[in-house]
């Protein structure tokens, strides 16, 4: 094998690792993580689905999202 075929596998590897350690710590402690404090306050009885807790973080972040968009949008003016 060539050695920049060495090189590039390596390098695929090395970044598939790092990706994937960005989507952990993105999607499922701030995201996920998110939407579970909010449920667990919400519903202290139940505990949250993974897919609950993600939906109720996408649409919590969304919400921050806009509301500091508009907020600056308004300060700004």
């Amino acid at each position: 094998m060539p050695v920049g075929e060495i090189a590039g596998e390596a390098l695929g590897a090395v970044f598939r690792v790092a990706g994937r350690l960005v989507f952990e710590i993105f999607f499922e402690l701030i995201i996920q993580g998110t939407g579970h404090a909010i449920l667990r306050v919400i519903r202290p009885d139940r505990q949250p689905s993974d897919r609950s807790a993600a939906i109720v973080g996408v649409v919590f972040w969304v919400a921050m999202g806009t509301g500091g968009y508009l907020l600056y949008q308004a300060a700004a003016a």
